[in-house]
Protein backbone atom coordinates (compact mmCIF):
# COMPACT_ATOMS: atom_id res chain seq x y z
CA UNK A 1 0.00 0.00 0.00
CA UNK A 2 0.90 3.51 -0.56
CA UNK A 3 0.35 6.40 1.91
CA UNK A 4 1.32 9.73 1.03
CA UNK A 5 2.30 12.51 2.91
CA UNK A 6 -0.71 13.48 5.19
CA UNK A 7 -1.25 16.73 6.80
CA UNK A 8 -0.88 16.53 10.65
CA UNK A 9 -4.12 17.77 11.45
CA UNK A 10 -6.98 15.41 12.11
CA UNK A 11 -9.79 16.39 10.66
CA UNK A 12 -13.31 15.23 12.98
CA UNK A 13 -16.15 15.96 9.57
CA UNK A 14 -19.41 15.18 10.41
CA UNK A 15 -21.37 17.04 8.00
CA UNK A 16 -24.35 18.27 8.14
CA UNK A 17 -27.03 16.76 6.12
CA UNK A 18 -30.90 16.73 6.05
CA UNK A 19 -32.21 14.37 8.34
CA UNK A 20 -31.80 13.63 12.14
CA UNK A 21 -28.53 14.45 13.47
CA UNK A 22 -29.13 11.70 16.20
CA UNK A 23 -28.01 8.95 13.76
CA UNK A 24 -25.25 10.44 12.63
CA UNK A 25 -21.06 8.98 13.13
CA UNK A 26 -18.28 11.11 13.13
CA UNK A 27 -15.48 10.69 10.48
CA UNK A 28 -12.16 10.79 11.49
CA UNK A 29 -9.86 11.59 8.30
CA UNK A 30 -6.00 12.13 8.56
CA UNK A 31 -6.43 14.06 5.02
CA UNK A 32 -8.56 15.35 3.06
CA UNK A 33 -6.09 16.02 0.39
CA UNK A 34 -3.35 13.67 -1.21
CA UNK A 35 -0.10 15.01 -3.47
CA UNK A 36 1.36 12.47 -5.01
CA UNK A 37 3.39 11.87 -7.96
CA UNK A 38 3.34 9.21 -11.02
CA UNK A 39 6.87 8.26 -11.49
CA UNK A 40 6.86 7.67 -7.63
CA UNK A 41 3.07 5.78 -7.86
CA UNK A 42 4.36 3.49 -10.40
CA UNK A 43 8.24 2.87 -9.42
CA UNK A 44 7.35 1.87 -6.24
CA UNK A 45 4.01 1.34 -5.11
CA UNK A 46 2.21 -0.61 -8.20
CA UNK A 47 0.08 2.85 -8.39
CA UNK A 48 -1.98 2.36 -5.70
CA UNK A 49 -3.30 5.09 -3.27
CA UNK A 50 -4.73 4.38 0.10
CA UNK A 51 -6.35 6.03 2.70
CA UNK A 52 -7.64 4.91 5.78
CA UNK A 53 -10.56 6.43 8.09
CA UNK A 54 -11.86 6.29 11.45
CA UNK A 55 -15.95 6.01 11.89
CA UNK A 56 -17.17 6.43 15.76
CA UNK A 57 -20.24 6.19 17.61
CA UNK A 58 -20.19 8.75 19.76
CA UNK A 59 -23.67 8.93 20.65
CA UNK A 60 -25.94 7.33 23.09
CA UNK A 61 -27.81 4.56 20.48
CA UNK A 62 -26.38 1.81 18.46
CA UNK A 63 -26.28 2.36 14.60
CA UNK A 64 -25.96 0.19 11.79
CA UNK A 65 -24.02 1.65 8.51
CA UNK A 66 -23.42 1.16 4.76
CA UNK A 67 -21.09 3.18 2.59
CA UNK A 68 -22.12 4.80 -0.34
CA UNK A 69 -19.39 6.22 -2.62
CA UNK A 70 -19.99 9.49 -5.09
CA UNK A 71 -18.34 11.19 -7.64
CA UNK A 72 -17.48 15.32 -7.27
CA UNK A 73 -14.82 15.63 -9.95
CA UNK A 74 -13.20 13.26 -11.54
CA UNK A 75 -10.04 13.17 -14.11
CA UNK A 76 -10.36 12.29 -17.92
CA UNK A 77 -10.77 9.64 -18.49
CA UNK A 78 -11.78 7.57 -15.82
CA UNK A 79 -13.03 3.71 -16.17
CA UNK A 80 -16.59 4.13 -14.91
CA UNK A 81 -18.54 1.98 -14.78
CA UNK A 82 -15.27 -0.09 -14.39
CA UNK A 83 -13.99 -2.61 -17.44
CA UNK A 84 -11.52 -5.10 -16.19
CA UNK A 85 -7.83 -4.20 -19.01
CA UNK A 86 -6.39 -6.77 -19.98
CA UNK A 87 -3.08 -6.79 -22.16
CA UNK A 88 -5.02 -7.16 -25.42
CA UNK A 89 -7.61 -4.82 -24.54
CA UNK A 90 -6.27 -2.17 -22.26
CA UNK A 91 -8.76 -0.13 -21.21
CA UNK A 92 -7.87 4.23 -20.37
CA UNK A 93 -8.60 6.11 -17.47
CA UNK A 94 -7.80 5.95 -13.62
CA UNK A 95 -10.46 3.76 -11.11
CA UNK A 96 -11.25 3.19 -7.25
CA UNK A 97 -12.50 0.81 -4.83
CA UNK A 98 -12.99 0.65 -0.98
CA UNK A 99 -12.97 -1.69 1.67
CA UNK A 100 -16.34 -1.52 4.70
CA UNK A 101 -17.10 -3.98 7.12
CA UNK A 102 -15.85 -7.47 6.22
CA UNK A 103 -15.72 -6.70 2.48
CA UNK A 104 -13.61 -4.57 0.11
CA UNK A 105 -16.11 -3.89 -3.08
CA UNK A 106 -14.88 -4.33 -6.55
CA UNK A 107 -13.80 -1.41 -8.97
CA UNK A 108 -16.24 1.23 -9.52
CA UNK A 109 -19.28 -0.36 -7.06
CA UNK A 110 -21.08 2.49 -5.81
CA UNK A 111 -22.06 1.26 -2.52
CA UNK A 112 -21.28 -1.05 0.08
CA UNK A 113 -24.01 -4.42 0.40
CA UNK A 114 -26.76 -3.54 2.34
CA UNK A 115 -27.25 -7.75 3.40
CA UNK A 116 -27.63 -7.79 7.25
CA UNK A 117 -24.72 -9.50 7.59
CA UNK A 118 -22.20 -7.16 6.05
CA UNK A 119 -23.32 -3.75 7.41
CA UNK A 120 -21.42 -2.39 10.28
CA UNK A 121 -22.91 -2.50 14.33
CA UNK A 122 -21.43 0.00 15.83
CA UNK A 123 -22.41 0.35 19.41
CA UNK A 124 -21.97 3.37 21.60
CA UNK A 125 -18.68 4.73 21.88
CA UNK A 126 -17.41 2.56 19.14
CA UNK A 127 -14.64 2.92 16.58
CA UNK A 128 -14.83 0.91 13.24
CA UNK A 129 -11.54 1.14 11.78
CA UNK A 130 -12.34 -1.04 8.68
CA UNK A 131 -12.81 1.99 6.13
CA UNK A 132 -9.85 1.79 3.63
CA UNK A 133 -10.40 3.76 0.08
CA UNK A 134 -8.20 3.55 -2.80
CA UNK A 135 -7.25 5.20 -6.12
CA UNK A 136 -5.70 4.16 -8.89
CA UNK A 137 -4.50 6.74 -11.26
CA UNK A 138 -3.54 5.02 -14.33
CA UNK A 139 -1.27 7.22 -15.87
CA UNK A 140 -3.67 10.14 -15.54
CA UNK A 141 -2.83 13.46 -14.09
CA UNK A 142 -4.99 16.14 -12.15
CA UNK A 143 -7.17 16.04 -9.74
CA UNK A 144 -10.38 13.68 -8.79
CA UNK A 145 -12.35 14.09 -5.45
CA UNK A 146 -14.54 11.28 -4.04
CA UNK A 147 -17.39 11.36 -1.39
CA UNK A 148 -17.84 8.87 1.48
CA UNK A 149 -21.01 8.64 3.20
CA UNK A 150 -21.73 6.38 5.96
CA UNK A 151 -25.64 5.56 6.33
CA UNK A 152 -27.90 3.65 7.54
CA UNK A 153 -29.54 1.39 4.94
CA UNK A 154 -32.21 3.68 2.31
CA UNK A 155 -31.48 6.77 4.11
CA UNK A 156 -28.29 8.95 3.34
CA UNK A 157 -29.50 11.60 5.04
CA UNK A 158 -29.53 10.33 8.61
CA UNK A 159 -25.38 9.55 7.99
CA UNK A 160 -22.40 11.55 7.43
CA UNK A 161 -19.80 11.81 4.51
CA UNK A 162 -16.25 13.18 3.83
CA UNK A 163 -14.52 14.03 1.11
CA UNK A 164 -11.09 13.05 -0.21
CA UNK A 165 -9.14 14.96 -3.45
CA UNK A 166 -6.09 13.25 -5.11
CA UNK A 167 -4.12 15.64 -6.88
CA UNK A 168 -1.90 13.14 -9.57
CA UNK A 169 1.34 15.27 -10.85
CA UNK A 170 3.82 13.28 -13.16
CA UNK A 171 7.15 13.54 -11.58
CA UNK A 172 8.21 13.42 -7.63
CA UNK A 173 9.91 16.55 -8.05
CA UNK A 174 7.19 18.16 -8.06
CA UNK A 175 5.78 16.32 -5.16
CA UNK A 176 8.49 17.25 -3.31
CA UNK A 177 8.35 21.01 -3.44
CA UNK A 178 4.84 21.40 -2.38
CA UNK A 179 6.44 22.81 1.33
CA UNK A 180 8.96 24.97 -1.20
CA UNK A 181 8.21 28.33 -0.85
CA UNK A 182 9.67 28.67 -4.53
CA UNK A 183 6.93 26.20 -5.65
CA UNK A 184 4.30 27.62 -7.61
CA UNK A 185 1.16 27.37 -4.91
CA UNK A 186 -2.03 29.11 -4.11
CA UNK A 187 -3.79 29.51 -0.71
CA UNK A 188 -6.26 29.24 1.56
CA UNK A 189 -9.16 31.17 0.68
CA UNK A 190 -9.57 34.02 3.32
CA UNK A 191 -12.21 34.32 5.17
CA UNK A 192 -13.85 30.77 4.79
CA UNK A 193 -16.28 30.35 4.75
CA UNK A 194 -16.99 32.98 2.47
CA UNK A 195 -19.87 35.50 2.64
CA UNK A 196 -19.43 39.24 0.86
CA UNK A 197 -15.89 39.69 -0.61
CA UNK A 198 -12.60 37.29 -0.20
CA UNK A 199 -9.19 37.14 -1.51
CA UNK A 200 -7.20 33.79 -3.07
CA UNK A 201 -3.31 34.28 -2.46
CA UNK A 202 -1.15 33.00 -5.35
CA UNK A 203 2.80 32.72 -5.56
CA UNK A 204 4.32 31.49 -8.59
CA UNK A 205 7.63 30.54 -9.50
CA UNK A 206 9.80 32.82 -12.19
CA UNK A 207 8.49 31.17 -15.76
CA UNK A 208 5.54 29.95 -14.29
CA UNK A 209 2.06 30.65 -16.04
CA UNK A 210 -0.77 29.73 -13.66
CA UNK A 211 -4.51 29.82 -14.02
CA UNK A 212 -6.63 28.96 -11.42
CA UNK A 213 -9.91 27.94 -12.47
CA UNK A 214 -13.25 27.97 -9.62
CA UNK A 215 -15.57 24.98 -9.96
CA UNK A 216 -18.93 24.11 -7.74
CA UNK A 217 -19.56 20.87 -5.82
CA UNK A 218 -20.65 19.36 -9.66
CA UNK A 219 -17.77 20.30 -10.92
CA UNK A 220 -18.94 22.85 -13.11
CA UNK A 221 -16.77 25.96 -13.47
CA UNK A 222 -17.99 29.07 -12.09
CA UNK A 223 -14.74 30.93 -12.95
CA UNK A 224 -11.42 31.47 -14.04
CA UNK A 225 -7.85 33.75 -13.94
CA UNK A 226 -5.72 33.04 -16.62
CA UNK A 227 -2.58 34.59 -17.70
CA UNK A 228 -1.34 34.81 -13.44
CA UNK A 229 2.86 35.26 -13.03
CA UNK A 230 4.74 36.18 -9.91
CA UNK A 231 2.43 36.63 -6.62
CA UNK A 232 -0.84 38.76 -5.96
CA UNK A 233 -4.49 38.02 -4.98
CA UNK A 234 -7.54 37.16 -6.66
CA UNK A 235 -10.99 38.62 -5.30
CA UNK A 236 -13.63 36.39 -4.80
CA UNK A 237 -17.44 37.74 -4.85
CA UNK A 238 -19.36 35.06 -3.39
CA UNK A 239 -22.59 36.62 -4.69
CA UNK A 240 -21.20 34.75 -8.09
CA UNK A 241 -20.89 31.21 -6.27
CA UNK A 242 -23.51 28.96 -5.20
CA UNK A 243 -24.08 28.46 -1.60
CA UNK A 244 -21.89 25.37 -0.19
CA UNK A 245 -18.84 23.59 -1.15
CA UNK A 246 -16.73 24.68 -3.70
CA UNK A 247 -13.53 24.07 -5.38
CA UNK A 248 -10.37 26.18 -6.56
CA UNK A 249 -7.81 24.87 -8.62
CA UNK A 250 -4.35 26.25 -9.41
CA UNK A 251 -2.88 24.68 -12.65
CA UNK A 252 0.57 25.20 -14.30
CA UNK A 253 1.13 24.49 -17.99
CA UNK A 254 -2.52 22.79 -18.00
CA UNK A 255 -1.88 20.63 -15.03
CA UNK A 256 -3.49 20.84 -11.47
CA UNK A 257 -1.12 21.13 -8.87
CA UNK A 258 -3.06 22.57 -5.88
CA UNK A 259 -6.75 21.95 -5.50
CA UNK A 260 -7.98 24.04 -2.05
CA UNK A 261 -11.93 24.61 -0.68
CA UNK A 262 -14.34 27.17 -0.07
CA UNK A 263 -17.73 27.28 1.84
CA UNK A 264 -20.09 29.54 0.47
CA UNK A 265 -22.22 31.10 2.89
CA UNK A 266 -25.59 34.29 2.89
Amino acid sequence: MYYTKLKTLILASTFSLVGSLAAQPTIIAPSDTIFAALDTLNALHSGEISIHWDVVNELDLEMTLMCTRSFIDTVSPYNYPYVQSLPESPVEGAYEKFCWGPLCYNYGTDASSTNASLLVNLQSGATDTTFIAYYYPHDVLGTTTHEYCFHPVGDTTAGSCHQITYVITATSAIENEQENLDFSSIATVYPNPLEGTGWLEYNLRIGDIGNVVFRDLAGKEIMRESGLVLSGKIAIDSDKFPQGLCFCTLEIDGIPVRTERLVVIR
